[in-house]
């Protein structure tokens, strides 16, 4: 039966960094050239089992909020998804473990007995056996839930399965319990397998079903609605003008903007932590209260990116280089030196050479305990922004070699950490990052501007003030020789190198295609590329990969 089926299936799913851009290959140096044509096919993909939020989106979508929301810690004990490390997303998490599989059988069960209970409830899954249960209400219940459950028209064999259950199981009360937890239990419901359609050299070019759901589980999170269903089921979702009216849609509701917010965040680490209780911080902090800071400071990086977003003219460059504040508290405008944004007309403008763009907002400089550490900060901008390698430290350091340098009088923050790794091998390696955090040194670890470094041991002790320097060789590319002598400058030198748009179409590819880029994946990353350094608006680049030919198509593994 398909119990069985599901455990069986789900059983088994279970010193150098490259700085430069070499032809044919991406700006970060080491993706494989390849042959770039019309013909190219993408590359195989993973399985993709839905996320966890995805799978209680699609609970929801199902049974409605009330029973869902009941489930409570049934739901909480689910795993969270997470990344792999810093250059994956939280949805490229595929695995799967006994908490799942207990958690995905404790709901099915629970959601199974709640249609049990509630006839409002099995007309909302099936559209019939409301009023009893009986076999013949249950005759029409079958298919009406399986096609909403698996979010597409079931199969023949599916629906023998189904029915041969009902008969099997005789009482029409344990049936339709057994149906309803068998499919909530079946590989289909909690994976997306995408290997229905028309198949050409190991190519499967999506069904409309399966694009429907491919769709709405990229912008949304969340399995198709009906306007998107019924599009798929009468053919309009198979025509170009139909196709386009459905993605514009989807792109325009509310959830898209959640999706991609996700997106963003992730990409920038903006749930890093928040200020922890510190003798040194209590000194740094001048009484300024802390309490909510860190999610004002999110919440101000997020409103720009927002904003960008529905700017029809705005780019990927203006998200980097804007100078428009969005902090609505008064202590993160304050720490801007500018007033408060009331949320209305024009934003208040960060102060001239002193900030601009996204690298100098406070989210993305703020530290736990109100130090700064020049290294942190330049592997985050390398990787992050520049989607540079940097290689992890050997692994045979000294014990002390990772733990930042003590405070000294006289000697500023630059100056200790200078010092920590004047010596090879850790001069090669960190001279890869390191001038990239140094450059950031105005900028203490509450995101305020400063022209002088307040010393504070982490006992608490002030030890004086020192000189910021901030002048540095950033080699944003490989042999740039070029001086910057401010944050803002780096900025600048960021935005206008094609390593900031590659870097925000790989990381957009591997949000939705979930999985990281080989073989023609990079065509369509160099694509992108392009397009975004031909000035193509921030919204368009994010909606517009529902219209590459390659989101409508699935390479299957052999």
């Amino acid at each position: 039966m398909r119990v069985a089926t599901v455990f069986a299936v789900l059983g088994v799913f279970g010193c150098s960094g490259a700085i430069g851009s070499p032809e044919g290959r991406g700006p970060d140096g080491r993706s494989a050239p390849v042959q770039c044509d019309d013909g190219t096919a993408p590359s195989v993909a993973p399985l993709h089992r839905l996320a966890t939020t995805e799978y209680v989106a699609s609970l929801r979508a199902l049974f409605g909020d009330a029973p869902v929301g009941a489930l409570g810690s049934v739901l909480d004990a689910l795993p969270p998804d997470t990344a792999a490390d810093e250059t994956f997303f939280a949805r490229q998490d595929h695995r799967l473990s006994d908490r799942h599989v207990d958690g995905y059988f404790r709901v099915a069960d629970a959601l199974a007995a709640a249609a049990l209970e509630d006839g409002a409830l099995r007309a909302r899954l099936g559209g019939a056996c409301e009023a009893a249960i009986d076999l013949a209400c249950l005759d029409r219940f079958v298919p009406t839930f399986l096609a909403r459950a698996l979010r597409r028209p079931p199969e023949a064999d599916e629906l023998a399965d189904a029915r041969a259950l009902v008969e099997e199981l005789g009482d029409p009360e344990a049936a339709l319990h057994g149906v309803i937890f068998t499919t909530l239990m079946a590989p289909d419901f909690v994976y997306r397998f995408e290997n229905r359609g028309s198949a050409r050299g190991g190519v499967v070019t999506l069904t409309a079903h399966e694009l429907a759901s491919r769709l709405s589980y990229h912008f949304w999170g969340a399995p198709p609605d009906e306007a998107l269903l019924d599009a798929a089921e009468s053919g309009a979702l198979d025509t170009p003008d139909g196709y386009a009216r459905q993605v514009e849609r989807l792109f325009a509701d509310p959830r898209t903007e959640a999706t991609l917010v996700r997106f963003f965040a992730e990409w920038m680490h903006l749930s890093r932590g928040d200020f922890e209780p510190s003798p040194r911080l209590e000194v740094l902090r001048d009484d300024l209260e802390l309490s909510g800071l860190v999610q004002e400071m999110r919440a101000e990086v997020e409103a720009l990116f927002v904003h960008a977003l529905h700017d029809e003219g705005a780019t990927w460059r203006d998200v980097l280089t804007s100078r428009e504040s969005f902090a609505r508290d008064p202590r993160l405008a304050d720490i801007y030196g500018v007033a408060p944004w009331d949320g209305e007309g024009a934003r208040p403008l960060l102060p001239e050479g002193e900030r601009s763009g996204l690298l100098t907002r406070a989210a993305m400089l703020f530290s736990p305990d109100g130090s700064t550490n020049p290294f942190r900060r330049g592997v985050f901008v390398r990787r992050a922004l520049l989607c540079d390698a940097v290689v992890p430290p050997p692994a045979d350091l000294p014990a002390d070699a990772l733990t930042p340098p003590p405070v000294q009088p006289g000697a500023s923050t630059r100056d200790a950490f200078e010092a920590k790794v004047a010596d090879e091998p850790c001069a090669s390696c960190h001279a890869q990052f390191s001038p990239l955090g140094y450059a950031l040194e105005a900028f203490d670890g509450l995101g305020r501007f400063r022209e002088e470094e307040r010393l504070v041991t982490t006992e608490g002790d002030a030890l004086g003030v020192a000189s910021v320097d901030t002048v540095v060789f950033p080699r944003v590319e490989g042999h740039d020789a070029t001086v910057v002598g401010t944050a803002v400058e780096l900025n600048e030198r960021i935005a206008e190198s094609e390593k900031s748009s590659f870097c925000l179409s790989r990381q957009y590819f591997r949000f939705a295609y979930r999985h990281q880029e080989e073989g023609a994946d990079h065509c369509t990353i160099r694509a992108w590329t392009r397009a975004i350094e031909g000035g193509q608006s921030l919204r368009d680049t994010l909606r517009s990969i529902a219209l590459d030919p390659h989101f409508r198509q699935r390479q299957l593994e052999d």
